[in-house]
């Protein structure tokens, strides 16, 4: 297998899943900030639900980056085993 294509493809996987942790951190993170800033400003009650984040053109990113590494390897990996 061709160097480069490894570490394009390996640059790839690791994007994706830099992608996908920090998507994963901020729908964690992001209610909980949410529920201390209302209860600091104003007594009430507070609903998680309005917190709620998604993030579906990232994940579709996220996925998209880590599939198409894998499937760079294992092409380059096909092209290469013939010869």
């Amino acid at each position: 297998m061709k160097k480069s294509v490894y570490i394009m493809s390996s640059i790839e996987i690791i994007i994706g899943a830099i992608i996908l942790s920090q998507c994963s951190i901020i729908k964690i993170v992001l209610p909980e900030l949410g529920r201390v800033a209302y209860q600091a400003a104003a007594a009430g009650s507070y609903s998680p639900m309005l917190y709620k984040v998604s993030f579906p053109l990232a994940t579709f990113f996220g996925v998209g980056l880590i599939a198409a590494g894998f499937v760079q390897m294992i092409i380059s990996a096909l092209k290469n085993k013939g010869r």
